[in-house]
């Protein structure tokens, strides 16, 4: 009758402890979510074509994103550049939401803090603070000019047009 005790008294014992370290990790998750340099779940891929791709990504069983979003540039009525971020899906021939990559055509992949303007933009496309201009991130504009046609076979995304220049022209 005492080993059935001690049986349960320590089986009772770990199931605590393992209650309070699933405890500290949620209250430590959710306190992270708030600090603008701590990960979000976004990722940027950037591919050897030049196309930037932003949204939730995974590895397995291969490389491929879910709510994707992507850098267009167009030029407004007074010749100045203007970059949008657009979801993928609003592309002229209606991608679903989500790509696969082939991982040879990967330059290399970040993930973006939760403080960053492309994260904000994407959380609140109708906010005011996402629309902006020459060189950052917004959700106003037009796409580039072939609408997201694919840029080769390995890739579906829009060409090179949409992914930002180092330098600025306006």
């Amino acid at each position: 009758m005492k080993k059935n005790k001690i049986i349960f008294l320590g089986i009772l014992i770990v199931v605590v402890i393992v209650l309070a370290v699933w405890a500290g990790i949620l209250i430590a998750g959710m306190q992270s979510g708030s600090n603008p340099d701590s990960a979000s779940p976004y990722s940027a891929v950037y591919l050897s074509t030049g196309d930037i791709y932003f949204g939730k990504l995974s590895w397995f069983p291969s490389p491929h994103m879910t709510d994707v979003w992507l850098i267009t540039r167009s030029q407004d009525q007074s010749g100045q550049t203007q970059t949008s971020l657009i979801p993928f899906k609003s592309v002229l021939w209606g991608p679903m939401d989500e790509i696969s990559f082939n991982s040879q055509d990967i330059v290399f992949s970040t993930r973006l803090k939760n403080g960053s303007q492309i994260v904000s933009a994407m959380e609140n496309p109708s906010s005011s603070a996402a629309s902006q201009q020459n060189g950052t991130a917004g959700t106003t504009g037009t796409p580039n000019t072939n609408n997201g046609a694919p840029t080769n076979a390995t890739t579906t995304g829009p060409s090179s047009q949409g992914a930002p220049s180092a330098t600025s022209t306006k």
